[in-house]
């Protein structure tokens, strides 16, 4: 993989300001006498505004949405500061664990960052790595903003080709051919959400801007499954689809820390999202998680993280390695349908402040490579900021820490351990070599 590098000055405006912590008291590690050798982060951009406009989301409420300040799927300032809280939390915790000096730049030229193309991915990589090792020059790549990345989206680059039809097939499968049954396996909130965007009673002077009906009733969308187009390999239409995404504009309206009334109309707060947000997940656990979906979608990916930790215990160069030979920090930024595809060829599962499954803005799935005298072995874990610490956007610290887990591969052996032979077994059994490029 060609890795173009990046202006860093582009995007400086949202990386100001240095992020410190306590170092914590305890040093997790894989066992007695263990080193920590290399961790390859695969992350979700940070907090951004809807990426669709405003003229388009109003359509589905009695009230108008929230303006931002940024542009529609931007990364904003808000962003940019929770990812660099989040990296600094990773600095003081991989310091403990002995990979990384607990300040300054003297592992720097061992980081790299290589980040999607668009806007919201390629700063929220400066972001991490502002916030990781602050005011020191790190590694950031990404291909020219606007340029398709194989890596990230191996379907809209067109270095793959997958049969749609095939994925509709699969995803009528799961949905036992009855493309109505997610909505009614979820039924209770999204009349929920149909609630909040059709009520006038909080904010009653707003509702006469947009006529009740012009409001298109979320529930009512009939569903359909079809073959999907450019980045889609099939689209589920209908109540679970737009409540997803709907959820999600909520999620995103609270972690931005927008004013309590001015979040789903000061109707929604944390115990309404968490009702609210497994509409978001159980969406992409069907297009997301079905496992030719998967496989179509994360295979390229996962495969070159395999090649990423194999380089780091070989100390050789490897072709579709991510970064030079000798890094200690890999830093991938890419989408949460990055997170779920990679996710379900592992099999593997969460469940972290209240949700099963989620991908809020900022998640990080971590691949661990430790080494035990001449073996490595790999851990995974999982961390992301709690709903109250997306709000709060308070530094993180031993005493606020964010939710993390390690989830189980089913590469684990007699000693409790993934060996780095059995985790690229496990990813040779789970990925589709014509899917990777």
């Amino acid at each position: 993989m060609k890795l173009v590098p990046l202006n860093i000055a582009l995007l400086s405006v949202l990386l100001l300001g240095p992020v410190r912590m306590p170092a914590q008291s305890e040093k997790p590690s894989a066992g007695s006498g263990d080193t920590l050798k290399l961790v390859v982060i695969l992350s979700r951009h940070g907090v951004r505004s809807p990426t669709q406009a405003n003229t388009q989301l109003d359509r589905l409420s009695v009230k108008p949405w929230p303006q931002w300040t940024v542009a529609p799927g931007e990364l904003t300032p808000r962003g940019a500061l929770l990812l660099r809280q989040f990296a600094g939390w990773q600095r003081t915790r991989l310091a403990a664990q002995g990979l990384l000096q607990p300040q300054g730049c003297a592992d720097a030229a061992q980081v790299t960052v290589y980040a999607d193309s668009d806007q919201r991915t390629v700063a929220s990589g400066h972001a991490l790595a502002e916030g990781l090792m602050s005011g020191c020059k790190i590694r950031i790549d990404s291909l020219p903003q606007g340029t398709e990345d194989a890596l990230f989206h191996p379907l809209a680059a067109k270095a793959i080709e997958a049969d749609r039809q095939l994925a509709a097939d699969a995803l009528r499968e799961r949905v036992h051919g009855d493309p109505a049954a997610p909505a009614r396996d979820h039924q209770t909130v999204l009349e929920e959400l149909q609630r909040i965007l059709n009520d006038c009673a909080a904010q009653p002077s707003s509702c006469s801007k947009v006529p009740a009906e012009k409001a298109t009733s979320v529930t009512g969308i009939v569903p359909a499954i079809l073959p999907g187009k450019s980045d889609h390999l099939a689209d589920l239409r209908g109540p679970l689809a737009v409540g997803s995404s709907m959820s999600e504009n909520l999620l995103l309206e609270y972690a931005e820390g927008l004013p309590a009334d001015q979040v789903g109309w000061g109707q929604v707060q944390e115990q309404q999202l968490q009702k609210l947000l497994p509409l978001h997940s159980a969406y992409f656990d069907l297009v997301h998680r079905t496992p030719y979906f998967a496989q179509v979608e994360a295979s390229n990916l996962l495969d070159h993280i395999r090649r990423t930790l194999e380089q780091g215990a070989t100390g050789k160069s490897i072709d579709g390695a991510i970064g030079p030979k000798g890094e200690k920090v890999v830093i991938l930024t890419g989408h949460d349908t990055n997170l779920a595809g990679v996710a379900s060829l592992l099999g593997i599962h969460w469940d972290l402040d209240g949700r099963r499954d989620d991908t809020p803005p900022g998640a990080e799935m971590a691949f661990e490579l430790w080494q035990h005298g001449d073996t490595y072995s790999v851990r995974l874990r999982y961390s992301l900021q709690t709903l109250a610490q997306l709000r709060a956007a308070k530094p993180l610290s031993e005493q606020n820490q964010p939710a993390s887990e390690l989830p189980e591969m089913s590469c684990k052996d007699a000693t409790g351990r993934c060996s780095l032979a059995g985790f690229k077994e496990l990813v040779k059994q789970a990925v589709r070599p014509e899917f990777i490029r």
